[in-house]
């Protein structure tokens, strides 16, 4: 499941970029920015809105119009917090060995 690690990972990192990014916003603006996951792909020319409307049953489109209107790094967090659940200790930690008698 080393996968599962990775993408937490991954997740992790991207939210922290994405922090940074609202936290210089905010800096140069003299404003609170924070950008929404559907501001964030609209810089790649994708409305995420429009193609959930038009592909998900209605009882989902307002969940996941909700998921997709929060504030970026707060889903890549939720996110690489799912799969650092969901992926197993690599290895049983063992414990220590008693230390050496004393010598008297």
């Amino acid at each position: 499941m080393f996968i599962f690690r990775w993408l937490s990972i991954v997740f992790i990192v991207t939210a922290v970029m994405l922090l940074g990014a609202d936290l210089v916003g905010t800096l140069e603006k003299k404003a609170l920015v924070v950008r929404s996951l559907q501001n964030v792909l609209l810089l790649f020319n994708y409305d995420a809105t429009q193609a959930l409307v038009a592909n998900f049953p209605n009882q989902l489109v307002h969940v996941s119009i909700a998921i997709v209107e929060t504030p970026s790094w707060i889903t890549f967090s939720l996110l690489a917090f799912v799969f650092a659940v969901i992926a197993p200790t690599p290895k049983p930690v063992r414990p220590l060995p008693p230390p050496p008698p004393i010598p008297r």
